[in-house]
């Protein structure tokens, strides 16, 4: 035989297929804890609800389902005159206040969880693209600046950081004892700059130094907060692109919640829509920000779909282990996600 679960502000109730109420655990008289229970009979069984399961199972109920939209409707609309007939509540009024006050909880709750650590993965990912923003822009100037007094330097170091460290430590390209470089400071046609002028450089490129270490800081702090709140998904897209995504998302609950169709296009949402635009004349994208993950990116230009559609279903599957269950299982998602990929890598 069959039989459901309703759970509503005043308790759990047990329905037979035919709407006739079984059997009723009542909540505590609680706002605040009735608020708890409801959150997170979301997720799993609350005490209340395994109670009614397992007597509903005694009496040869073999199988209990929960959450059945017409059953739960139908405890719903009835439900004002149930919390009389249980005596949940001595009248209208003090139902009323009842539900307004669960309510207030509940916004309470759904308050504190959008504000949660899990929001910490979306400021410090923002903070980390800005940091990288505007020391683009200010190396940038540093370059063109320090390029009148020792122009053959700005080819000669590619790695921006190298060259405000340099900038920073030595000044004057004459003071610069890297070998190569200092030969070509014997030769430069850069201008003599001043003292002032030479200061100046220097202090811009301590600034952009300073950005560098809180950039570095940032990334570090940010790869805590991941690997405490999303361990299976961080280990499975690498620290910096799990930020990327989860924020693209709007973080991890939203993220758990998508197909993992919609995690692969991530990022193409402008490429996607030419293609929706187009009636399907332009070319599909098959990926967005998944391009940035090593197997994605190195594999062959005719293998990195497939790797991209496999790789999304396991990132899926990592979001949803992180949100709900918690466990650790980064190791045999992993192992999984390598094999599939072999595979894929291994056909013609």
């Amino acid at each position: 035989m069959r039989a459901f679960i309703a759970t509503t502000i005043i308790g759990v109730f047990g329905l037979n297929e035919n709407k006739k109420i079984l059997l009723y655990k009542p909540f505590p008289r609680d706002p605040e804890k009735i608020a708890e229970k409801l959150k997170l009979s979301e997720i799993e069984f609350i005490e209340e609800e395994r109670f009614v399961r397992g007597e509903l199972n005694k009496s040869g109920y073999d199988e209990v389902r929960k959450g059945d939209a017409i059953i739960s409707e139908f405890v719903k609309s009835n439900l004002r005159k149930l919390a009389l007939e249980k005596k949940f509540v001595r009248d209208q009024s003090e139902f009323n206040q009842l539900l307004t006050k669960v309510n207030i909880q509940l916004a309470k709750v759904q308050i504190k969880k959008a504000i949660g650590r899990g929001s910490l993965i979306i400021h410090a990912n923002g903070a980390v693209e800005e940091l990288d923003k505007a020391i683009n822009i200010f190396v940038e100037r540093l370059r063109e600046f320090y390029s009148m007094h020792f122009p053959e330097m700005d080819k000669a170091v590619e790695s921006n950081e190298k060259f405000a460290k340099l900038v920073e430590k030595f000044g004057r390209r004459e003071n610069i004892d890297e070998v190569e470089l200092k030969l070509l400071a014997s030769k430069s046609m850069g201008a003599d700059f001043k003292d002032e002028d030479i200061q100046m450089s220097q202090t811009f490129a301590a600034e952009i130094n300073r950005l560098y270490k809180l950039r570095q800081d940032a990334a570090v702090y940010l790869e805590k907060v991941l690997k405490e709140i999303a361990p299976n998904f961080t280990e499975l897209a690498t620290p910096m692109l799990s930020a990327k995504l989860i924020s693209k998302a709007g973080g991890l609950e939203r993220l758990s919640k998508m197909a993992s169709s919609t995690i692969q296009l991530l990022g193409a949402e402008k490429a996607l829509f030419r293609f929706l635009q187009s009636k399907g004349k332009s070319s599909s994208p098959r990926f967005g920000l998944l391009y940035n993950h090593p197997l994605v990116m190195n594999a062959p230009e005719s293998h990195k779909g497939k790797i991209a559609r496999v790789l999304a279903a396991k990132l899926s599957l990592a979001a949803k282990i992180d949100y709900y269950s918690k466990e650790y299982k980064a190791d045999k998602l992993k192992q999984d996600l390598q094999q599939k990929v072999k595979g894929i890598l291994s056909s013609k």
